[in-house]
């Protein structure tokens, strides 16, 4: 198990990797223990939108234009250390960082980005029991397709008990587009407090 460092010390780093990904990331946000401005930090986390390219795909008679991941991310990425699990164009990665200390990227749809960065944000016990259940109290869950209502999903009861949602519904309403973590808090009916406090 890597050893924590001190909170300045990660916070420094955070910074370095923010200015890294910035040039080719439309966000980058610092989530995990260092927004939680936690005394010792055992890993980075990161929220990021990397930008996006406009493609051709398809034959001469059905040609669609696509969005992709700018392959600018990927080299970035793939520079920043050891790729430990994950894939630039996917929605996580964790890196081994040369400072000896991992980097979890995390990397969502824009639509759920403010969901997303609340989530990495809070401890896992807030995130669980605060976060979690504000959303299950309005009537939605985590699906495997994301925020889904609970009506358009099958509950998955896991062999150690937990509960896994499957999206049964091909036109299943989708989530609103939150433009801020305040909005986010808002609709799951939590009152938002700083990142310090969200702790259990």
């Amino acid at each position: 198990m890597k050893q924590k460092i001190p909170y300045l010390q990660a916070k420094n780093i955070a910074d370095v990797l923010v200015e890294l990904l910035h040039p080719v990331c439309d966000v980058v946000l610092i989530a995990g223990s260092v927004r939680r401005k936690k005394e010792t930090v055992g890993d980075i986390e990161l929220v990021v939108l990397p930008k996006k390219i406009e493609i051709e795909e398809g034959d001469l008679f059905d040609v669609k234009t696509i969005k992709v991941v700018d392959t600018r991310f990927g080299d970035v990425v793939n520079g920043l250390g050891k790729i430990i699990k994950g894939k630039y164009d996917g929605r996580y990665m964790q890196i081994e960082l040369p400072s000896e200390i991992n980097l979890d990227l995390f990397i969502p749809s824009d639509y759920d980005l403010y969901r997303q960065y609340v989530i990495r944000t809070g401890s896992s016990d807030y995130s669980f029991k605060v976060v979690a259940n504000g959303w299950k109290r309005i009537g939605w869950c985590g699906s495997d397709v994301g925020l889904r209502k609970i009506s358009d999903c099958e509950e998955i009861k896991t062999p150690d008990g937990k509960s896994k949602w499957k999206c049964i519904n091909p036109n299943a309403e989708l989530p609103p587009h939150w433009k801020s973590e305040q909005e986010f808090f808002d609709w799951i009916k939590v009152p938002y407090i700083e990142p310090e406090l969200r702790n259990i």
